[in-house]
């Protein structure tokens, strides 16, 4: 990992106080990581930074337009066009990323930054103060941050993919670690979670964070504050996790997918395939944005220029009442594309209640979409179906008969999660990359060399002293 010489704002409030110059003092302007481990922590310490570990993890989403808006422009879902800035498509549909651009070296740093946050934070538990915390609660609270640090790494290699990213050390942030391959870094995840799992079940099923949580955790169908819901949201992104490392294109395991079938079933509440209701399908945790409030960075998906690729209307299948979610605008064209567009989502307009739109971390209906992912690469293609119909009947599509092949079963699977996950995130880019559909799409722009990831950005590559990728390490 490149260097950081200082740790996230909100983890500075709680630095030792005190002149920089006395060696008898922390820093106040340049906090380190013995500001917080090297005094007792007590119950408002903890709040403090679990908000900047979540406030960072929600930054790393928002902070960039890499995450929500760049990587479905790779996976022909949007496009972006802005006669002053044109890199939105001149760095996803036109050439290669450039790592000193935001375009290119974005949705990077702002992970790191909250990985390292939960990692002080997890530094600090072993200091709790005598009596400020249950056993219970100092591992519930493990539970919940190792799942963040999860989720966080595997966004980072959504958008890296091959090119590999570090995994930071825990113990020494300063450090210059390796850049590991997609596979350590998804085995590496996988532990991560496995251990937040494993001391969950330490903390016991009804045992609350000794923190308040953001109401996007609290607010939509389940309350994950408690150890019984963060333990479906741990095994909800173990089993996001498990299904990518079931259908890597490079090592597929029907393992690892039978492993994402158990971690699913068991974040869907034990549901059959098919069996999830719909009234379900939009429980999970989010992201929430208060213009003006406490959470004022708004949904960055509410964007004057952001416009649908013209293939999400003429690969709709009729009857679908997602519809609903693309909408008329102005048409646009240029910046050398071979079309113009004049639809955009209906959230995707900007006013204020899209940008106050709260937007879904890990929803039940994408839950349910990769069970499907992982059913078919076990060949248990009924099972695959059931759960492809129950998401399909619910927007007005008759279902599919039990799949013959594969390769319907994951057309199917592809084109629900397509318009079910509709720009909140990367999620077509990685299904057309790792099932190897991205060059079936006709190119959009003469030199379109289909771009399926990002490289690292260029501070990391400076912090390295280098000018371009390094090769990871396997």
């Amino acid at each position: 990992m490149m260097k950081y010489t200082t740790l996230a704002i909100a983890l500075g409030t709680v630095a030792l106080a005190g002149c920089k110059d006395s060696t008898g003092t922390l820093p106040l302007d340049a906090p380190v990581i013995e500001s917080i481990t090297s005094r007792p922590l007590v119950r408002s310490s903890l709040q403090t930074l679990a908000t900047g570990v979540l406030a960072q993890d929600r930054a790393g989403v928002v902070g960039t337009p890499t995450y929500l808006v760049l990587a479905p422009i790779m996976g022909r879902t949007a496009i972006r066009l802005d006669p002053s800035e044109p890199r939105y498509v001149g760095e996803t549909l036109a050439a290669n990323p450039d790592p000193g651009s935001f375009a290119g070296g974005g949705g990077f740093g702002g992970f790191y930054t909250a990985i390292r946050a939960a990692n002080s934070l997890l530094a600090a538990l072993p200091g709790a103060a005598e009596g400020s915390f249950t056993p219970a609660e100092v591992n519930a609270t493990k539970g919940f941050i190792k799942t963040i640090i999860g989720l966080d790494y595997m966004r980072l290699i959504e958008l890296r993919d091959t090119v590999g990213i570090p995994i930071q050390d825990p113990a020494d942030t300063e450090v210059i670690s390796a850049v590991s391959c997609k596979t350590p870094v998804l085995n590496f995840i996988a532990a991560t979670l496995d251990e937040a799992n494993a001391d969950l079940i330490a903390a016991g099923q009804t045992t609350a964070l000794p923190f308040v949580l953001p109401t996007g955790f609290t607010a939509f169908g389940r309350n994950y504050s408690t150890v019984n819901n963060i333990q479906r949201f741990n095994r909800a992104v173990k089993g996001k996790v498990s299904v990518y490392r079931a259908i890597d294109r490079k090592a597929p395991s029907a393992a690892r997918a039978a492993e994402a079938i158990t971690e699913l079933t068991f974040a869907l509440g034990g549901a059959a395939p098919g069996g999830v209701a719909p009234s379900t399908f939009s429980f999970g945790p989010y992201y929430r944005f208060v213009i003006g409030g406490s959470e004022a960075t708004p949904n960055n998906v509410s964007d004057t220029r952001l416009r649908l690729n013209t293939l999400v209307q003429s690969q709709l299948q009729p009857g679908d009442t997602r519809g609903s979610k693309i909408v008329a605008a102005s048409a646009v064209s240029g910046q050398g594309l071979l079309f113009s567009t004049n639809i955009t989502c209906a959230f995707c307009l900007a006013n204020t209640t899209n940008q106050e739109r709260p937007l879904g971390i890990l929803r039940d209906e994408e839950l349910v979409l990769l069970r499907a992912q992982a059913y078919i690469e076990t060949g248990n293609f009924a099972a695959a179906t059931a759960d492809i119909n129950s998401v399909r009947t619910a927007y007005g599509l008759a279902p599919h008969a039990v799949f013959a092949t594969k390769a319907a079963a994951i057309a199917a699977v592809v084109y629900e999660k397509r318009y079910s996950l509709l720009m909140e995130g990367p999620q077509s880019l990685v299904d057309l990359r790792e099932y190897g559909l991205l060059t079936s799409f006709r190119k959009e722009t003469a030199t379109d060399p289909y771009n399926a990831a990002f490289p690292l950005s260029r501070a990391e590559l400076n912090a390295r002293e280098l000018t371009t990728n390094p090769a990871c390490t396997p």
